[in-house]
């Protein structure tokens, strides 16, 4: 299966997302805030990014800016997860080379299919 690197700063919400892609067969990497998100992307080349807009540091939009510069980085697919979800929201992660946006709250079934449909992405770019 995939390594899935989960950023978010809430620990109630990287319980359940551990705990829903470990038991969907993935390995996953924490992280807290958008300032170490681009150095674990580096080190560990995880197949997708979850990836929490609003967080201290550097925020979510400024971590996928990062992300879709640097080299090692700029193919892995991001999903943003958030509860900022208007349609500006949307189009602004889109544009910035986001690969997916899944709103909170979000179903299980949902994320297992996200994360599979942007690991098959991975793997066939």
């Amino acid at each position: 299966m995939a390594k899935i690197l989960v950023a978010d700063d809430s620990a109630f919400v990287r319980v359940k997302l551990v705990s829903v892609l470990q038991t969907a067969g993935h390995d996953v990497i924490e992280t807290v805030d958008g300032t170490t998100v681009l150095k674990r992307a580096i080190a560990e080349q995880p197949d997708v990014i979850m990836l929490d807009l609003m967080m201290p540091g550097a925020d979510g939009w400024m971590t996928l800016g990062d992300l879709k510069m640097h080299e090692s980085t700029l193919d892995i697919p991001v999903i943003i997860s958030s509860s900022l979800s208007s349609d500006d929201d949307l189009i602004k992660a889109h544009k910035m080379g986001a690969f997916d946006f899944l709103p909170k709250p979000w179903t299980s079934d949902d994320l297992v299919k996200r994360i599979r449909w942007a690991s098959l992405a991975r793997a066939a770019a």
